[in-house]
């Protein structure tokens, strides 16, 4: 469940990334509301809009990883709660709930490395215990499909051209026969 947390929130970052980092709008918001104003300024900041989506680009990788999907959680939480806050002080309508939800999938995941994190800031020999099962190649493989998959569908986007719909279909297709496969998988080592 943890490894499929690290996956959808990667997932939301992606698009989103892809599309800052490449420099395109993220949004189509009239400039008249405060939200508007709000992307329009972000927008306009060009080389913070393209770190922004650098900076969800580099977090979903370290997610899919699974072995450096710690860093990748606590980067997450960084760029989620400016977000968040973002959300919360401008009239949206619902959004605030999504991100409130990407907050508490951070902190769940935040508190499965509980352990780990705190043998960080410890002075004590902690004990060796195991705080959570290591990543199999098999998840760390499925992270690489995905995250390859991803910014391959990002970058065909929705373009009407054969090739483009060509590569969306491929991709789909990988994307779908890699969630089957490994959680079949995962599943039959478990009975």
């Amino acid at each position: 469940m943890i490894i499929h947390i690290r996956y959808l929130i990667a997932l939301a970052f992606v698009p989103s990334g892809f599309t800052k980092l490449i420099g395109e709008r993220f949004t189509q918001l009239p400039k008249s509301a405060a939200v508007g104003q709000f992307f329009e300024a972000i927008y306009q900041a060009s080389l913070y809009y393209h770190f922004l989506g650098l900076a969800q680009i580099i977090t979903a990788i370290l997610l899919m990883t699974q072995r450096f999907a710690l860093l990748g959680t606590f980067l997450f939480l960084a760029i989620t709660s400016n977000i968040w806050v973002i959300t919360i002080s401008l009239p949206f309508k619902g959004t605030w709930i999504i991100t409130s939800l990407m907050m508490f999938a951070g902190c769940i995941l935040l508190y499965w490395d509980k352990n780990r994190i705190a043998a960080l800031y410890s002075d004590r020999d902690m004990p060796n215990k195991k705080y959570a099962p290591k990543a199999s190649k098999l998840w760390i493989n499925a992270g690489i499909i995905y995250i390859i998959a991803l910014l391959t569908l990002c970058y065909a986007g929705p373009k009407t051209d054969v090739v483009s719909k060509g590569i969306a279909i491929v991709t789909d297709f990988v994307l779908g026969t890699t969630f089957l496969y490994t959680n079949f998988v995962f599943w039959k080592k478990i009975k």
